[in-house]
């Protein structure tokens, strides 16, 4: 490995080990197994706070099914978030165990591309209609025009988002 290559790597790692030695401690940024899931549930706490509904990310999270729990009205909140990393534009499984569902699109620039909440009624209601799994694989395609967030859920306007000032 040329050294260059070698110090690019070094250095994420490095940043990794920071982040974590941190967020480990953080009573938002502790829960989730993967780093970009642990910022998804940072952007929803945010976004859940500005709405009064008084968030807290579930320390252990073996519940498989939920990340935050909302003290304003006990709702299960589910996260999941995919990046312009993923060229699949597919991520892990949607579980069962949750009253609400958040969905984030990150950007190439680093900032909330889509934004989308739905119910879980809602949620199950549509993909009955679609005849589609009610476990389906997170997928960058919810945020399409006919997409579930866009004709069960709420897709939130860029600008919507913006005002937010999630990341």
């Amino acid at each position: 490995m040329n050294n260059q290559r070698k110090q690019l790597c070094l250095n994420y790692l490095k940043a990794r080990q920071d982040f974590l030695e941190v967020a480990n401690k953080d009573e938002v940024l502790h829960g989730n197994d993967n780093i970009i899931g642990r910022i998804g549930e940072a952007i929803s706490y945010s976004f859940l706070e500005q709405m009064g509904r008084r968030p807290k990310v579930v320390k252990n999270q073996s519940n498989k099914g939920y990340d935050i729990i909302c003290e304003h009205d006990n709702a299960r909140i589910s996260v999941k978030m995919i990046t312009s990393e993923n060229e699949g534009g597919y991520t892990s499984k949607i579980n069962h165990k949750w009253d609400e569902l958040i969905g984030i699109e990150l950007g190439d620039n680093l900032k909330v591309k889509n934004f989308g909440l739905i119910t879980k009624d809602a949620f199950v209601e549509e993909q009955k209609r679609k005849n589609q799994s009610l476990e389906p694989r997170f997928s960058r395609n919810m945020f399409k025009e006919n997409g579930l967030f866009a004709l069960a859920g709420t897709l939130f306007p860029i600008e919507q988002i913006e005002k937010y000032n999630l990341i």
